[in-house]
């Protein structure tokens, strides 16, 4: 037997009744599932952040995991709500481009979600993360047939966000902000694999973001001072700006939802 994992992206906090009631919702439908918190604190709306977050979580999960990502600004409009399988995971998500490297990354089956028996009897227009997301993803982690839940579609058809890559101009790569951590650790989206393809040693790196340029990437925290700055790679692969033993967004003044662009050459 598979066994039933869900996880669950939202930008709902925890202030509110919201995550809890989903998970109330799918244990009415499955009460064998597990339900895992990836994040409730996306910032709100915040479709790329969202992106991202799922990215460098999802596979870290057993196979047929079904990951729920509730990120929804078009909520209640006529945005798809759509169900994604890849070679071991399922992905449930309003069609906004959340799915956008997961699309990049894998191949694909899709439906769009419309098979209403399996919402909740009564749908809010303003929660669907309650009435439509909950009970689906717990059917579905009865079933692990996204077939059941609606109708075929080309995962070609679903909406991407086109400017998630860094670009080359004139010798430079030039990246932006992403997102910060709760350290206010700044967070590119400058990889590992584009600092090989510009064939860029390092220690000879030049990183420009606002006002400041730092020289060199470091390998650790403290190859600097404390509460100065630096580069370095983090755990995700991505280029990061951190002060060590400080908080690089504060210090800064970057608002984690602004495109920032960071320049290295």
């Amino acid at each position: 037997m598979k066994q039933s994992i869900i996880t669950l992206i939202t930008d709902f906090g925890l202030c509110d009744e919201y995550v809890g009631v989903m998970k109330g919702v799918m244990a009415s439908v499955n009460p064998s599932a597990t339900v895992i918190d990836i994040s409730h604190h996306i910032s709100p709306q915040n479709i790329v952040h969202a992106a991202y977050t799922l990215y460098f979580s999802y596979q870290y999960f057993p196979e047929n995991t079904i990951h729920v990502i509730v990120v929804d600004p078009g909520v209640g409009s006529n945005r798809k709500i759509v169900a994604l399988q890849t070679e071991q995971y399922f992905f449930l998500s309003p069609d906004n481009g959340i799915l956008t490297l997961i699309l990049k990354n894998h191949q694909c089956t899709c439906v769009e979600i419309d098979r209403s028996e399996f919402f909740l009897s009564t749908v809010s227009s303003t929660f669907h993360g309650r009435d439509i997301f909950a009970p689906v993803a717990a059917h579905l982690s009865k079933s692990f047939n996204i077939h059941l839940l609606g109708r075929p579609i080309l995962p070609e058809k679903l909406m991407t966000i086109s400017d998630m890559a860094p670009h080359f101009d004139n010798q430079k790569l030039i990246g932006k902000v992403i997102l910060a951590d709760r350290f206010g650790n700044i967070v590119s989206n400058i990889s590992t694999d584009d600092l090989t393809r510009i064939q860029i040693n390092p220690d000879h790196a030049c990183i420009h973001i606002m006002d400041q340029q730092i020289n060199g990437i470091s390998t650790h925290y403290n190859q600097v001072k404390t509460g100065e700055l630096l580069a370095i790679f983090g755990s995700k692969g991505l280029l990061e700006i951190s002060i060590n033993c400080g908080n690089a967004c504060q210090k800064l003044g970057i608002n984690q939802d602004s495109e920032i662009p960071i320049t290295l050459n």
